[in-house]
């Protein structure tokens, strides 16, 4: 029997670890240059390549020899390994793995290359099927059931990500990657305790595994110990620097903590995450880095266009720092969202030109520009230069007629607000606050008259609110509220509103009302840690859980402190008849 060609012996050797990539790849660039070359030779100098990781060489070699890497299911697969490690080549490395699965239907390794191709890209349920077929190939492998592991996971099938986990860690339990990812379902489900024991092995396993150090210092953040998260995820970053989401991470902490100077300077990095990686930029001219380059913008007659890029409430806080850069004589516009133009049209103390940011007029479409929330790191703010001073907005004249709110007989009129934002359903579950136990314990001082609630709640939460609507002392204002501008002519009408960490709790500070915001234990960033006031807005109060998910005692403070203003034990009062 004749031996095999030389070319693939050498990459059995390569595959085998017998033959190192180097020495290969000279052997296969010393037969492609021969005076009759073999180009099955790319073959062997791609996947040297590709063991050096010279990713950008070994696709030149699949773009210069197209038939040789079609030739066969294993030069298919070895061409989508290469393009793979391109962004940018993601599409040939989709088709290669495609036509290699339609060539041999039962290749694992192309079942699983591809759903591993599709997991990076978020497409996580074109993914698992193809797990699911590599496994009834294959089941014996502990990445195949990690990766089917992590798709299911992204996916919310808790349950089956977890039993998935675990079997690719009885197959391979010293896998510091899986221990990992077992953490992160622990994590998930808010069981802090056993995803720290989890991230602790990997770490114990492998000491340089980024992701554990800072997936340990996350737990930590979500049971409100910043201070002992923050080495860790310091640690995280030095193992990993190139991790635009774990410097994010370190940014907010510090932010958390008031250490101003570092986190506006890291939050920098936002752009570079997963969570800002769609953010449309509205302008395409340059992005101002610094306080120097908006004066030589200026200097040259040019107008800066400062965007929108995060929620309603992030644009209603930060909005104050334009009037910053109006007080240095720069010449500013604000692209915003379309609810919040009437609001920055004719509410801000200090006027400005308000654009609508999904319809920008052609001639700002390519003016200096940078996002409103790089503002404070332009301007150096340090918790005591926060421009606090409010209300920087107020009302250009009475409230229409339809927004009028009829004072109460007596007592308090309050204004409620129990749901955050349910689009980003991870951070709608920790800050919003079921309806029910607070209005029970709210309802005496409403039957005897004491106050009245107004709803200011808007979309499917509105619902929670429809056992007591109809009863006397309690209004819905959701259907006259098209816009901030007409939520703020109800608010400034109120005495007192009690929100969940949403959009109009920073309405009502910016207006200068007195403000009860209701918090999750982890807040966010600009609460700082452990206050209960708020040097962002004056008027504000913060009440927040004793531990994670425990809003029975938010509820008890506040109706312990409204029981103070109103000079009554609210509790008592239950039991008196109205």
């Amino acid at each position: 029997m004749a031996s095999p060609p030389a070319w693939v012996q050498a990459l059995a050797a390569l595959n085998a670890g017998t033959l190192p990539a180097p020495a290969a790849l000279e052997q296969a660039r010393q037969q492609l240059d021969a005076a009759s070359p073999n180009p099955s030779w790319a073959l062997v100098a791609a996947l040297a390549l590709w063991q050096l990781k010279r990713y950008n060489d070994a696709y030149g070699l699949c773009q210069a020899y197209p038939a040789t890497f079609a030739q066969s299911v294993e030069a298919l697969v070895l061409k989508g390994m290469v393009a793979r490690r391109l962004p940018a080549a993601a599409a040939d490395a989709e088709a290669a793995y495609r036509e290699a699965i339609a060539r041999e239907p039962q290749r694992a390794d192309a079942l699983y290359n591809l759903g591993n191709l599709l997991n990076d890209a978020q497409r996580y349920e074109e993914a698992i099927p193809l797990y699911e077929r590599c496994l009834d190939l294959d089941p014996g492998n502990a990445n195949h059931w990690h990766n089917y592991g992590i798709a299911l996971r992204e996916l919310n099938r808790v349950a089956e990500a977890e039993h998935a986990l675990q079997l690719a860690l009885q197959l391979d339990p010293r896998n510091a990657d899986i221990w990992c990812n077992i953490g992160l379902v622990a994590h998930n489900q808010e069981r802090f305790e056993q995803a720290k024991a989890c991230y602790r092995q990997a770490i114990a396993l492998d000491s340089h595994h980024s992701s554990s150090w800072h997936n340990l210092g996350q737990s930590l953040l979500d049971q409100a110990r910043p201070e002992e998260a923050l080495p860790l995820l310091r640690r995280g970053c030095e193992l990993d620097p190139v991790s635009s989401d774990a410097l994010f991470n370190v940014a907010l902490t510090e932010l958390l903590l008031g250490n101003y100077r570092d986190g506006w300077r890291l939050y920098e990095g936002r752009f570079a995450t997963k969570q800002f990686n769609t953010t449309l930029v509205p302008s395409s001219g340059p992005w101002l880095n610094s306080l120097q380059e908006c004066e030589q913008a200026a200097a040259a007659g040019q107008q800066i266009l400062i965007w929108s890029e995060q929620g309603i409430g992030d644009m209603i806080q930060f909005v104050r720092f334009i009037g910053v850069l109006q007080a240095l004589e720069l010449p500013v516009a604000f692209a915003t969202r379309k609810p919040l133009i009437p609001l920055f049209e004719h509410w801000l103390i200090e006027p400005v030109p308000v654009l609508n940011q999904d319809d920008l007029p052609e001639a700002w479409r390519q003016a200096p520009h940078l996002p409103l929330m790089s503002l404070p790191a332009l301007l150096g703010t340090e918790l005591a230069t926060i421009p606090a001073h409010t209300p920087y907005l107020q009302a250009p004249g009475p409230p229409p007629t339809e927004l009028y709110v009829e004072p109460p007989p007596g007592g308090l009129a309050i204004g409620l607000v129990w749901a955050s934002n349910p689009e980003n359903q991870g951070l709608y579950r920790k800050k919003s606050l079921p309806l029910a136990p607070l209005m029970q314990r709210l309802l005496p001082a409403v039957h005897h008259q004491l106050i009245e609630l107004h709803s200011l709640q808007v979309g499917n939460d509105l619902d929670q609110l429809l056992p007591w609507q109809q009863q006397e002392g309690i209004h819905s204002w959701h259907e006259r509220l098209p816009h901030f501008a007409a939520t703020a002519h109800v608010v400034r009408q109120l005495d007192l509103i009690i929100s969940v960490d949403t959009a109009v709790a920073h309405l009502a500070g910016a207006l200068h009302q007195p403000t009860w915001v209701l918090l999750p234990a982890s807040a966010d960033f600009r609460w700082l840690h452990q206050h209960t006031d708020c040097p962002w807005y004056a008027s504000m109060r913060l009440f927040r859980q004793a531990s994670p998910g425990d809003w029975p005692s938010v509820v008890d403070a506040v109706i312990d402190t409204l029981g103070e203003v109103l000079g009554l034990d609210l509790d008592q009062l239950a039991a008196l008849p109205a």
